[in-house]
């Protein structure tokens, strides 16, 4: 009887740690979470305070990512993302099909343009994740947002991933989440035609005007309409326009 109720117990501790484990993997990913493009180092105060758990618990949980380079400590004692976690990211990227071939799109689109092109997709939780960036070469221009989220409602690249183009096949925005910045965008369509991903233009808005959106809206359109195609979306999704 002893017999079984140890060999019971020992199941049921078992599970318990078992358990455990999960959660403290659980708490591990929300700590890696935490990190983003306006969070790039954290201290361990910081992180306590935005997984909602004891400071020893995270000291503990960074530790074990520090030891298995997810994390960096930096000399100020603050953390930031580790070389093995950028590492799946750059695999992670990659496996965006148009991570890849997007550059060369981006690149047109800067010079012709002057201005910094930018490629985003969305990421399933009602924002665009910003993946690849060719930055202008204007002293005064839109600043770095490679690895930053903006919310799909209210941005131009938001309005593109859900067809609320014009009758041209782009969008504008003149105010973006950054006063005195002008947003053009267009969709990238996959071979369902369905918006998988967009492209966009950003600008200061002292250098924008009418003909400037325009010209650089039909840019847009034709930039992401050559990657809808070479994805085997239709003529008619890949100009822009979602077929009914």
């Amino acid at each position: 009887m002893n017999d079984q109720k140890s060999a019971n117990g020992g199941e049921n501790e078992k599970g318990g740690q078992d358990r455990a484990t999960v959660r403290a993997v659980d708490r591990a990913f929300d700590l890696l979470g935490c990190f983003s493009a306006e969070q790039k180092t954290m201290t361990l105060t910081e992180a306590a305070r935005a997984v909602d758990l004891p400071l020893s618990t995270v000291s503990r949980l960074m530790g074990t990512l520090e030891a298995s380079q997810f994390v960096r400590r930096l000399a100020d004692g603050r953390y930031m993302p580790g070389g093995r976690l950028l590492r799946i990211g750059v695999i992670a990227l990659h496996g965006v099909e148009l991570f890849d071939t997007s550059e060369e799109h981006l690149e047109r689109l800067a010079k012709l343009t002057g201005e910094s092109a930018n490629f985003a997709i969305p990421t399933g939780d009602g924002k665009m994740l910003y993946i690849r960036q060719v930055r202008s070469q204007h002293t005064v221009r839109h600043d770095n947002w490679i690895g930053r989220s903006v919310p799909i409602k209210g941005t131009a690249i938001g309005a593109a991933i859900r067809g609320a183009v014009n009758e041209r096949g782009y969008a504008h925005v003149s105010t973006t989440l950054e006063p005195d910045v002008t947003a053009i965008a267009a969709p990238v369509y996959g071979a369902d035609g369905q918006a998988i991903a967009a492209i966009s233009v950003t600008a200061p808005t002292y250098r924008v005007g009418d003909m400037f959106i325009e010209r650089t809206g039909e840019w847009l359109v034709a930039e992401a309409g050559e990657m809808s195609a070479n994805l085997g979306a239709s003529k008619q999704s890949a100009s822009g326009r979602l077929e009914t």
